[in-house]
């Protein structure tokens, strides 16, 4: 019994990742990260500038970097996902 289980759930079609809905659920998430992004980096920055222990300060340039390249790679995920928005098909005239 439980074997067939199994090879029933081994059956089931993976879920179709081009429709509207994952579309914008992507979009909607890369654009949210790339916003936290932006928030922890104002932050990091703000930190900085209020710290006098140089082994800090170090560690949150640190932070900075990795925190600016994540958002550069959430933006462009999202540009990209914009310019498949951009042109899904519109209703029919």
């Amino acid at each position: 019994m439980g074997l067939l289980i199994m090879t029933i759930a081994q059956q089931t079609r993976p879920p179709n990742e081009d429709t509207w809905a994952d579309l914008s659920g992507r979009w909607f998430f890369a654009w949210r990260m790339a916003a936290a992004c932006e928030t922890a980096l104002r932050e990091v920055h703000f930190a900085m500038g209020r710290q006098d222990d140089p082994k800090r300060v170090q560690a949150l340039e640190k932070a900075s970097r990795l925190l600016r390249k994540e958002l550069v790679r959430w933006v462009r995920r999202g540009e990209a996902l914009d310019m498949i928005v951009d042109r899904v098909p519109g209703p029919s005239a």
